[in-house]
């Protein structure tokens, strides 16, 4: 079934999303903006939530798959007032819109019923569970994503079977003590002393504890505390994040960030309190319906790819994977001189990848049964 899209159209809507970008949570105009255009299409709409939507073209066949984008944006100023789309999700809703268009116009010509999904607040990591509450992968039996790739050549898709991103925890660490003249440091306690130490003593928990051919990584990125240069804080905070494929991982570092902690207390006589934030659990293909896949993209113009090392990155989708399995796959979309990395304040989608993942989604579609 021949489906090339128009560059004009996916332009616009490229950049239509690109103006009205918003927050998790917070997508209104954006909502608002692809139910118009589902309902100017006559592609029925079953659900329209606070922010996001779902809906099904039914064709009358015994199965329906669940076609998934994303629709949140991120900060693009340190005060959090202006957002853009520096993940890409208005080029995944864009593609998935072009090709709900193409695909409710030739609905006599499917094999399955598609059930698709506008999901906000995937960036942090609430999206996913907030529209399986809401029942949008009832009656499913599959589901698929995409996520645009800076690391893919334009034309490129990668099927990876198994472990494809990792899981993500958040966490925040504060220490507490006595604060002090920064000349008699004898007289209080030293919270910032204490947490340099208990970054350091963290990293020996994935050089040292854990077993060295599971993949995890923990890093800080952020600390807050003191008021003036000759005072010893009496209070400290770091924030960070740890990435993992392993359930055993997660809970090892975990429990030797609490032992760290409670040996920071022993020591600088003070208190550390550890709370954790959860993020996303790893996200594993499902084998079987990759190879699927790449039987049907194998036999397009697409460059399929299916050995690559699995990204620390954390992603939502596999929260879906409660309700039935499913894919996620990537779309490349750096050119021969590269690509801005995802989050970068210059990254954008050029319009060839949104055709490209219009054409992806038209091909599942219409080749699933």
């Amino acid at each position: 079934m021949k489906c090339a899209f128009s560059e004009l159209a996916a332009q616009t809507l490229l950049d239509t999303l690109a103006e009205i970008a918003e927050p998790a949570f917070k997508e209104f105009r954006t909502t608002e903006f692809i139910v118009d255009f589902l309902h100017n299409n006559n592609i029925p709409v079953d659900k329209i939530l606070k922010t996001g939507c779902f809906g099904t073209i039914d064709c009358g066949a015994g199965k329906t798959i669940a076609l998934r984008a994303d629709i949140d944006a991120l900060p693009a100023n340190p005060e959090a007032t202006a957002f853009k789309h520096l993940c890409g999700h208005h080029a995944h809703t864009a593609a998935l819109l072009l090709a709900l268009q193409f695909i409710n116009q030739h609905r006599n010509q499917l094999k399955v019923n598609i059930r698709y999904i506008f999901q906000p607040a995937e960036e942090i990591a609430r999206g996913a569970t907030f529209m399986l509450e809401h029942n949008c992968l009832d009656g499913c039996a599959e589901v698929y994503g995409i996520h645009v790739d800076p690391d893919q050549r334009l034309g490129g898709i990668l099927l990876k079977p198994g472990e494809l991103m990792a899981g993500a925890k958040m966490f925040e660490i504060c220490f507490r003590g006595q604060s002090t003249h920064a000349a008699y440091p004898h007289t209080g306690d030293d919270v910032l002393v204490a947490a340099t130490d208990y970054i350091n003593l963290c990293q020996k928990i994935i050089t040292r504890f854990k077993n060295p051919v599971k993949k995890a990584v923990l890093s800080f990125g952020q600390i807050h505390g003191g008021q003036a240069c000759n005072i010893l804080a009496d209070e400290l905070v770091l924030k960070g994040t740890y990435r993992y494929f392993d359930d055993e991982i997660c809970s090892l570092i975990e429990e030797k960030m609490i032992a760290i902690a409670q040996a920071i207390e022993l020591i600088y006589g003070i208190s550390v309190d550890v709370s954790y934030i959860e993020g996303t659990v790893p996200l594993i293909n499902q084998p079987d319906l990759v190879a699927k896949l790449n039987t049907i993209f194998f036999a397009t113009d697409f460059t399929v790819i299916s050995d690559h090392d699995p990204a620390m990155g954390g992603e939502d989708f596999p929260y879906f994977f409660t309700a039935c399995p499913g894919v996620f796959v990537n779309l490349g979309i750096a050119g021969s001189a590269g690509h801005p990395p995802l989050h970068n304040k210059d990254f954008t989608v050029p319009v060839e990848a949104v055709q490209r993942g219009a054409e992806f989604w038209t091909i599942l579609a219409t080749h699933l049964d």
